[in-house]
């Protein structure tokens, strides 16, 4: 009987040792999360995570702020900075994701809402961002707080959109505003579209407007509908108008415009740009791949008073016997480009009067040129001084290595009081032909 009665006496110590184990561990456990947390734990691990999703390295200034609500889990990232450490590619003060609870329950990452404060993007960013695992939805909602962009290499120069401000929705009504630096020209900037992602990214009634505080309305750009299937950017029509006091106006329309910026594709049905009575140009079956330097275009156009177009776009032509020379230029053809291969076809063409066509093809990489062009009539008198009777005609020198070949043939040549018919000029002194 002592012994049955002993047996509770015998368990007794045995359970008490297990529950002081037990809150050994609870309590180790407990110091090792506050030692984790305090040692910057969870910022470690989110940088890890991000840095393999974003195939870059990512830093933040402290450990990430944890929110529980009823419907969603609320992440505070601070100072995130994404990129070289001396020259990130993407920093904000702060980010704020929201992430239903509904979805992870369910083993999905679904972003129902970002919020950056004072974000900073340089680009063009080329960089790997390939995630792996699994993917990432579009979020929900995404709301910009002070924002700020810089693009480099926008016509030599660099493009700054400062005080960013306002929301994108995945579906619903978007608008952001800002203000924009280029060159030594700022002003304001206003974007608005209706979004839906469902059961394609689309986007309607897109409007861009820019302007300055001399030109309120300096461009206007109005899509009706964009499409985003597999990665290309489809535009049924497209309008665009500039509108400059001093510098007149220009205006583009485009039908049925595709962009693939991944694979640097581009095709275009059919194009139209004018600017005032300057220029006229239009553009069908576009297929250009510029990555690669491949694809042809159907073109024409219609320039008048060259030297002026030159003049607002910073070149200078040379100076030319009369003034009024290079005054009208129209053109009809087709250009063809293989890397390295170009070619230019002139079905018609008209300088000066001075009707022309024929073809003009090589090589960029060596530079090499081959002309086969057939002139009606040329007046070299607008362009060069007239030879005087008794002396030579001087030419100017031509570089030793000469990259043209081919032949020029002239109906009817004048210079001055020369007048020659059927005029050959031909080029064979090339370093490298094509």
């Amino acid at each position: 009987m002592a012994g049955v009665d002993g047996g509770p006496d015998i368990a007794r110590p045995t359970l008490h040792r297990k529950m002081a184990a037990v809150l050994i561990l609870l309590m180790l456990v407990v110091l090792g999360g506050v030692f984790f947390w305090f040692a910057g734990g969870p910022r470690y691990a989110v940088e890890e995570f991000l840095a393999g999703r974003l195939q870059q390295p990512v830093s933040l200034a402290a450990n990430p702020g944890w929110h529980w609500g009823k419907r969603e889990l609320r992440i505070v990232l601070p100072g995130l900075r994404l990129g070289p450490p001396d020259l990130p590619l993407f920093s904000a003060g702060r980010i704020t994701v929201a992430l239903p609870w509904r979805a992870l329950l369910h083993g999905r990452v679904q972003l129902q809402r970002i919020e950056l404060d004072t974000p900073v993007l340089d680009a063009p960013w080329n960089g790997a961002a390939n995630a792996s695992g699994a993917a990432l939805s579009l979020p929900g909602r995404v709301v910009v707080r002070d924002g700020t962009l810089r693009w480099s290499g926008v016509a030599g120069h660099t493009l700054s959109l400062t005080a960013v401000h306002g929301q994108v929705l995945a579906d619903g009504p978007s608008r952001l505003v800002g203000d924009w630096h280029w060159r030594d020209k700022t002003g304001r900037w206003h974007f608005a579209a209706g979004m839906t992602s469902a059961p394609t990214l689309q986007a309607r009634r897109i409007a861009l407007r820019v302007g300055t505080a001399r030109d309120p309305a300096l461009l206007q750009v109005s899509i009706p509908v964009l499409q985003s299937v597999s990665g290309e950017l489809i535009l049924p029509t497209m309008r665009a108008r500039w509108q400059e006091q001093k510098q007149g106006s220009a205006r583009l329309d485009v039908q049925a415009l595709h962009l693939n910026m991944a694979q640097g594709r581009i095709a275009v049905q059919q194009g139209a740009l004018t600017a005032g009575n300057d220029l006229a140009l239009q553009v069908r079956a576009v297929a250009l791949n510029w990555k690669k330097l491949q694809g042809h275009l159907a073109y024409q156009v219609a320039i008048r008073h060259l030297p002026r177009i030159a003049a607002r776009c910073g070149l200078s032509l040379p100076k030319l016997t009369d003034p009024r020379a290079l005054q009208r230029l129209t053109s009809t053809g087709a250009i063809r480009l293989d890397n390295p291969h170009f070619q230019w076809t002139v079905a018609q063409g008209d300088l000066d009067n001075s009707a022309w066509k024929g073809k003009i093809s090589g090589t960029w990489k060596p530079l090499a040129i081959q002309l086969n062009l057939n002139v009606a009539q040329l007046n070299l008198g607008h362009y060069l001084p007239a030879p005087r009777p008794g002396k030579a005609v001087i030419l100017p020198a031509l570089p030793q290595q000469w990259p043209v070949t081919g032949e020029v043939r002239i109906a009817q040549l004048r210079w001055g009081k020369l007048n020659a018919q059927n005029v050959v000029i031909r080029s064979a002194a090339s370093a490298v032909r094509p």
